[in-house]
């Protein structure tokens, strides 16, 4: 067993665990905030637990809030604006 534990950041990113095979990362976005379209190598879930985020995939785009958990498959392209101060926990996998 091992924990992780986010630090308090300031519109930044950290890598709880960075390993070849899984990446677990901390993000927070700012009010207005953009991080440009993108893609990763490996499936990705993102599970967002403070704020409101506008999150755009292939297949159009999500509002989602706490509670809420998106995922995609290697290679899928998407963007995030942050709608509210937000922390979400990105975690790849190479499945």
């Amino acid at each position: 067993m091992k924990k992780l534990s986010a630090n308090i950041l300031d519109g930044k990113f950290e890598h709880l665990l960075d390993e070849d095979k899984l990446q677990i990362t901390h993000l927070q976005i700012k009010k207005g905030e953009e991080i440009p379209s993108h893609k990763s190598d490996k499936n990705v879930v993102v599970v967002i637990y403070k704020g409101k985020v506008d999150f755009v995939g292939e297949n159009g785009n999500e509002i989602i809030v706490p509670g809420d958990i998106i995922t995609m498959e290697a290679n899928e392209m998407h963007s995030l604006r942050a709608i509210d101060d937000s922390d979400l926990m990105v975690i790849k996998a190479k499945i």
